[in-house]
């Protein structure tokens, strides 16, 4: 499936990458019209919900869809300005240093997954063995985390083996008659396996603290306050890396925050894109692919397909499944990036501190807006001037560029 192909995107042999890269293109390609028809019918339908309702587009709408109630269309726009000058730039030379590394006269599409001659690090066992190395992990980071995870995993809520026919791609979500969070992923035997898998700790972890909250509306938060926790989480197993990688968690957490700065620039270009799409909702197919390909020229200026460049020109949005099935959620990934950075910055200095403060913001779950969970934390608001500019610095340092 989706999930599975990609561990073919990150090998050391360049014809297996560039056949990877080759065969996800032409299932889109193969699948372009079903595509088009799809998304043309979703566009229009979600512009006749919102001129019914008296607004002028959609936009408005996902963003009270979205339940946005303490920042708008313009905060959003000056964090996606942020990025364009601060991450762009220091993207385009993470991908220079990924070239010259690898020893290519030229990165193409299908090299920007792999960023060692010798391949990415990955874990040193199997699905089983993971399970139990997590298990030790959590309950030396903090005994309540410790005592959540062997719930899920010694009572069924995890499904993390990949199989054939099973979907792609990795949530949490919640059994509210069982009182417990649920886990869903697809192991390829990557380096994402760790990565999704504490991303959806995150998440779980937040809806068990806060699942006793009288007011069920309570037991999630927003999304972007959501994906704090899950990002975070990422970040502070760090000290833990060598349970799974052994001698390669250092090139594991160079690896993971390098693909978190390399994050940025695709996330907002994203939600640039659907904010064109839903201001020009009678455009054709063909005036979206432009309006795609307008966005990575803004946000991913470097990337290079080679002599691909017109297999799926213009349609890399129709592999992201969220621009289908929720408008506007993909910016809440990289407001919550710009959060996590900043835990893992105070993680630094002060772990237990840090840990006390991400159990505490767990617990909140969903009874204050984006904002004010956002200073409730400590954190400074990703839509201020300058707040990607202390986590960029230090990441600048941590990755030697």
């Amino acid at each position: 499936n989706l999930s599975e192909i990609n561990q073919f995107a990150d090998v050391p042999d360049r014809d297996v990458r560039k056949a990877c890269y080759r065969a996800k293109n032409q299932w889109v390609e193969d699948n372009a019209q079903a595509f088009d028809e799809i998304f043309d019918d979703l566009v229009r339908i979600r512009h006749e919900i919102a001129t019914t309702l008296g607004f002028e587009d959609f936009i408005p709408v996902g963003y009270k869809r979205m339940q946005r109630t303490d920042y708008n269309q313009h905060d959003v726009e000056q964090f996606r300005k942020q990025v364009r000058e601060i991450v762009v730039p220091l993207a385009a030379r993470l991908r220079e240093v990924q070239r010259e590394t690898l020893g290519l006269d030229t990165l193409y599409a299908w090299d920007r997954g792999l960023h060692s001659t010798q391949g990415n690090p990955k874990p040193k066992g199997d699905h089983d063995w993971m399970v139990e190395q997590a298990r030790a992990m959590f309950n030396e980071m903090d005994p309540q985390l410790g005592h959540f995870y062997s719930l899920m995993a010694d009572q069924g809520y995890m499904d993390l083996k990949t199989r054939e026919g099973k979907t792609g791609g990795g949530f949490a979500t919640s059994i509210p008659e069982a009182g417990m969070p649920f886990i869903f992923a697809n192991f390829d035997g990557t380096d994402g396996d760790v990565r999704v898998f504490t991303h959806e700790m995150g998440h779980a972890f937040q809806n068990w603290k806060s699942g006793s909250k009288e007011v069920q509306e309570y037991h999630w938060p927003t999304s972007e306050s959501a994906e704090i926790h899950s990002m975070s989480l990422e970040f502070l197993t760090w000290p833990h890396m060598e349970k799974f990688f052994a001698d390669d968690a250092g090139a594991f957490r160079h690896l993971h925050l390098l693909e978190g700065i390399l994050f940025l620039p695709y996330g907002v270009a994203v939600d640039h894109f659907q904010h064109m799409v839903y201001a020009e909702p009678d455009a054709s197919p063909e005036r979206r692919r432009q309006m795609w390909l307008e966005c990575e020229r803004m946000y991913l200026p470097t990337l290079d397909r080679g002599d691909l460049s017109e297999l799926a020109r213009g349609r890399r949005w129709q592999l992201q499944l969220h621009i289908y099935l929720a408008p506007f959620y993909y910016i809440d990934y990289t407001l919550a990036q710009t959060l996590a950075l900043q835990f893992w910055l105070r993680s630094e200095q002060d772990f237990p501190k840090a840990m006390q403060d991400y159990v505490a913001l767990c617990a909140r779950g969903g009874e204050a807006p984006f904002l004010d969970l956002v200073k409730g934390a400590q954190l400074d608001s990703p839509f201020e001037p300058g707040s990607l500019k202390n986590v960029v610095q230090r990441a600048q340092e941590v990755l030697g560029v």
